[in-house]
């Protein structure tokens, strides 16, 4: 059958609920079948960590199922009135630490489950409790655990609950014995965000996970938890306190005799391997996957990826460099020239081979998967923008030309994962990912046809097709619900499907790679907490184990006269390694074809001590769960607290109630503001926000009063307003180019010195923006323009303004220059002043905000602007240099540096995230302002506050 890829991937999404005792599960049309079975798995995960822990949530939690970046994740933000669970409904590869569940969906709800109620248990503090119940901000802080803690603990249970997951996988348990025999398992302080070696970020969860089960084993489950109770005791303590008031030891203390049993055990596996007859093929500075020969095998492409997440798509060539060596050995000879008595480097392990070609992502992210289609063409998978939804990424291929450097995208709208070139690259077979369902395919490029090899089914994930055009086969894996991963073969002429031969006991599986001549199939399985290379041979058979464990084996690759390159690594990062023709060690022991996964996971219960209370086998609940159309009035509100000081004159206390529903579609915040300093500013405000898909609508009601007269300004006023303010806005999006219309009206009233003034006008705008982001390269621009006319009692006024600014990043370092201009007609423009939830930047149409200077320090008719900044990285502080100039006259510069963040809903977490906590913005800054028409000083603000 052949099909084409569902148009509504291109439509903005709606949402739906589903509504169960204990949960709200919110989903987008495409999901309704995931989200319905996930409803009953969160029932029943509920239920078996109530059995399990005695503990559950006081309330309904908020679930949401959706796909944002195509790659299996999760997240969960614990709270003790809303709390929230993410599930990313695309499952993970064979090849990931998460591979290894009974299903991806029962793994992933019980893991965040588990997150939710281990960290939004109530505290026993009234009054504490109290006050978490009615401020979200204070809530969520009161749930922060250390990193290792929080995601240690979820893993551990992941595991012994269902006999799966993460403490009992055979490549995280190859990986940390590799890292213990190298010495590098991290120190305690190092175990919450690692150390910049390699993987050191996962140490959190799997070094967290096991040290945790090292304590429960050691001492006892009811002695772990009792550190859970302490923590949410009338007294309070923190982790560190709880923890030694149970166990009478500081936990790193505990650690270090963790660490150093775990590295006699990996040391003593050690001392029973045997010499592995590999050598030093190629060595990487950091990262690296995904390796593939060319079809003469004279360039090998790899993904190569540093200590950033930055990434490269590389092209190597595969003889040895003579270069190198030469100067290396001149180098040498220079050495002794100056110093006869010098002692010379010792000679490296390999040479570097030269490098030929080098790929930068540019307006995608991320680089996967390289396939050859002759020595100058190269495919690959990148993610991409959904033009729907500016936050969603999906996979798709592109195709490299290395004589050109053109790039080009090649599909649309197809989601791809992992692939294989067929047809002389007219055609891909690929693993095809949306709404949850892996599915494995052939899409027909020219005319983007795609038939699918299989039916789809949710139980039911594919995995590394690979194409051998010689025999006309396609190896690929399959996961089933409750199994391990398997590998079969299909001839495509006949579509018979054969499954290959594995080893008894085995859980990893993943990699598969043709022999060059397509007789055999390599591939890595794992085995006792072990990883290693296998070879089955397609005309006898037979299936051979090639090595023993001695490293952490990935990437086998077919190289000249049958040997192999692989990769490994350890905490310093990956190199590749060359494994001469080796027989191997015939493997008589096959795994059955009718035994389950938990029979293999559960071999060795005692070693494993999982609990007593299980988890089910896992399903796909396919009953017809009721939902309805998403409810927006469904509302949550909390306590909304800020503050700002600006050392010009002014610190300011704010007070109020924000509210939302969960998908803050519908938002409000009402509050009143007051200078708790000099009197300033003070003055109340009601907001509300509707957002659907692209089109936004913000109403505010205000009443305030700024009283400059106790300022240093040029021109005291004392200025009072009250009205309604609303503007309309709509963006439209093509790739990296965005266009956003916006339209706005005030209607008020004013008074200034003493004299009262009705007020009114309307302003059209337009902003464009655009952005080439090539890694550590980056251009981009935004300019905006505007019209506005209004009337002040009975006086007319218009004006208009524009803004341009240029974004640049070299060298990885982020740079911008901006611009800005302003001019009115019988009406005055005022400088100075912030942004704060009473005063918003986009209703104050004749002002401009300047934090560095008093409300109203001075005021003109024409404003021109001019900024530049620069920084080390997007998320550091702003060094930034800005000029004001009024009436064609400078007014003030001023230097120093500026940093500002906010959670809101351009990011997942801001969006779905508590009342309390969306829009919560931070912003500060110090600076030398420097004018002739005032002193020369030094000034810095800062603020806490919500910018609805």
């Amino acid at each position: 059958m052949v099909l084409l890829w569902p148009v509504q991937v291109l439509a903005a999404p709606t949402w739906h609920t589903i509504q169960t005792d204990n949960f709200n599960i919110h989903y987008t049309q495409g999901h309704k079948a995931w989200a319905s079975s996930a409803a009953k798995e969160l029932e029943i995960v509920r239920d078996k960590v109530w059995q399990q822990q005695n503990r559950g949530l006081g309330t309904k939690a908020d679930v949401v199922v959706f796909d944002p970046y195509h790659a299996a994740n999760g997240f969960a933000l614990p709270s003790t009135d809303s709390p929230l669970m993410a599930l990313f409904t695309t499952p993970p590869q064979s090849d990931t630490v998460i591979a290894n569940h009974n299903s991806w969906q029962q793994l992933l709800i019980l893991h965040e489950y588990i997150h939710l109620v281990h960290l939004s248990q109530p505290s026993r503090h009234v009054w504490k409790q109290t006050l978490r119940d009615v401020w979200d901000l204070y809530d969520v802080s009161e749930t922060m655990m250390p990193r290792w803690v929080a995601e240690g603990y979820a893993t551990l249970l992941e595991s012994k609950m269902t006999g799966r997951g993460r403490l009992y996988d055979n490549y995280s348990e190859a990986l940390l014995q590799e890292l213990a025999q190298q010495g590098a398992l991290l120190s305690y302080q190092q175990l919450n965000d690692g150390n910049h070696e390699y993987k050191s970020k996962s140490m959190a969860y799997l070094l967290g996970a096991r040290f945790l089960a090292w304590l429960e084993q050691r001492y006892s489950q009811q002695t772990l938890d009792a550190v859970w109770i302490r923590m949410r005791a009338v007294t309070a303590r923190d982790f560190t306190s709880a923890f030694k008031g149970v166990f009478a030891e500081h936990p790193a203390t505990l650690y270090r005799r963790f660490t150093a049993e775990y590295t006699y055990q990996a040391m003593a596996k050690e001392q029973q391997e045997p010499e592995l007859p590999s050598r030093l093929w190629q060595e990487y500075a950091y990262g690296a996957r995904s390796p593939v020969l060319s079809e003469d095998g004279s360039r090998l492409a790899i993904v190569e990826y540093d200590k950033k997440g930055r990434i490269k798509l590389n092209v190597y060539q595969s003889e040895d460099d003579p270069d190198a060596e030469q100067k290396f050995e001149e180098k040498q000879r220079k050495l002794l020239e100056k110093d006869p008595l010098d002692v010379v480097e010792v000679r490296p392990k390999v040479f570097a081979k030269k490098r030929l070609f080098s790929l930068e992502p540019f307006n995608f992210s991320g680089i996967r998967y390289p396939h050859w289609l002759d020595n100058n063409t190269l495919y690959f998978i990148a993610s991409t923008v959904d033009n729907a939804n500016s936050n969603q990424r999906r996979g798709e291929l592109f195709r490299w030309s290395l004589t050109s450097n053109k790039v080009e995208q090649l599909t649309q709208n197809q989601a791809i994962r992992r692939f294989t070139l067929a047809d002389d690259g007219q055609s891909i077979y690929a693993e095809q990912v949306a709404y949850g369902y892996s599915e494995l395919v052939k899409i027909h490029l020219p005319s983007a046809q795609v038939t699918p090899l299989f039916g789809k089914q949710l139980s039911t994930l594919y995995d590394f097709p690979v194409f051998n055009a010689t025999q006309q086969k396609l190896a690929f894996l399959k996961h089933t619900i409750n199994g391990n991963w398997q590998l079969y073969i299909q001839d495509v002429d006949t579509n018979k499907t054969i499954p290959v031969p594995l080893p008894k006991g085995y859980q990893y599986l993943t990699q598969p790679s043709w022999a060059s001549d397509g007789s055999a199939l390599h591939f890595v399985a794992g085995k006792n907490g072990a990883l290693d290379i296998y070879r089955y041979e397609l005309v006898t058979g037979a299936l051979y184990k090639l090595t023993q464990g001695q490293a952490l084996f990935q990437f086998p690759t077919a190289y000249e006269h049958g040997s192999l390159l692989y990769l490994s690594s350890g905490f310093e990062g990956v190199d590749m390694y060359l494994l001469p023709v080796l027989q191997g060690e015939l493997v008589n022991e096959l795994e059955s074809r009718h035994q389950s996964g938990n029979e293999n996971a559960l071999a060795d219960e005692q070693m494993r001590n999982v609990y007593s209370v299980q988890l089910p086998p896992a399903q796909i609940y396919e009953d017809e769960i009721p939902s309805q159309q998403y409810n927006i009035w469904r509302q949550n509100a909390s306590l909304a607290l800020g503050a700002q000081y600006a050392s010009t004159s002014t610190t300011l206390f704010d007070v109020g109630l924000k509210g939302s529903d969960f998908l803050e579609q519908l938002s409000w915040h009402i509050g009143h503001t007051h200078d708790v300093s000099h009197g300033v500013l003070k003055g109340s405000f009601a907001k509300l926000r509707y957002q659907y898909n692209q089109l936004q609508l913000d109403v505010h009601g205000f009443d305030f009063e700024i009283d400059s007269t106790a300022e240093t300004s040029s021109t005291p006023i004392n200025d009072k307003q009250h009205g309604v303010f609303a503007q309309l806005s709509q963006q439209y999006q093509w790739g990296q180019f965005k266009l956003r219309a916006q339209f706005a009206g005030l209607v008020g009233k004013q008074a200034q010195q003493q004299q009262s003034a009705s007020v009114h006008w309307l302003r059209a705008g337009i902003q464009q923006s655009w952005l080439y982001d090539q890694q550590s390269f980056a251009i981009g621009q935004k300019v905006s323009g505007y019209r506005v006319k209004g009337q002040t009692s009975e006086q007319d006024w218009q004006g208009q303004g524009f803004s341009a600014s240029l974004y640049g990043k070299a060298f990885y370092i982020p740079m911008n220059v901006s611009y800005q201009y302003a001019k009115r007609q019988d009406q005055a423009l005022q400088l100075g002043g912030f942004s704060s939830s009473l005063l918003s930047e986009m209703r104050m149409v004749n002002v401009i905000m300047a934090p560095e200077l008093p409300f109203y320090s001075a005021q003109g008719s024409k404003y021109e602007g001019l900024s530049g900044a620069i920084t080390l990285k997007e998320s550091y502080p702003w060094l930034y240099y800005q000029q004001h100039q009024l009436d064609e006259q400078s007014y003030a510069q001023s230097y120093g540096i500026k940093w500002s963040t906010q959670l809101n809903g351009r990011t997942w977490l801001g969006k779905f995230a508590p009342a309390g906590l969306s829009d919560f913005k931070i912003d500060m800054g110090m600076s030398r302002v420097e004018g002739e028409r005032f002193e020369d000083e030094n000034r810095a603000w800062f603020g806490l506050w919500y910018d609805l």
